[in-house]
């Protein structure tokens, strides 16, 4: 006969503690391109975010946009459509023949995008956060 060796658990480690786990969803066009995806400039630098493009818009020449940008073709737009796959976006961005409109573009597009994913937050007001004045309130977090 074999004697199972017993352990004893303790009151307190019957019941796990439940367990949660935040699952945070984002959206391609926001997230980094791989390596081979990247968008390649002509002096080797590369672009992986749509940040990245926005910044380098910001300070590249107009005559350095229109080695990407004609009025045949829009690389930008190629790229943000084929690589994050948002295609309203790309539309958007290729029928602009200015770097600060398709940087204004992008801009307004990424703030869209973070209000739908983190809508504003509300609160339940209580007397401990909240400074008045004469006349007016003003909520201090």
């Amino acid at each position: 006969m074999v004697k199972k060796k017993v352990r004893k658990v303790s009151a307190h480690k019957k019941h796990k503690p439940e367990t949660r786990v935040a699952v945070y969803c984002y959206k391609k066009e926001l997230g980094k391109a791989p390596d081979e995806n990247a968008f390649v400039l002509h002096d080797g630098r590369k672009l992986r975010t749509l940040y990245e493009l926005i910044d380098e818009l910001e300070t590249m020449s107009d005559d350095a946009f229109h080695e990407y940008v004609t009025w045949e073709r829009n690389d930008f737009a190629n790229w943000i459509n084929d690589v994050f796959g948002a295609s309203d976006l790309g539309t958007e961005v290729r029928r602009l023949q200015s770097r600060f409109d398709a940087q204004r573009a992008l801009l307004k597009h990424i703030v869209r995008e973070l209000a739908v994913l983190a809508p504003p937050v509300e609160h339940k007001h209580d007397k401990s956060h909240v400074t008045r004045g004469r006349g007016w309130a003003k909520c201090v977090l």
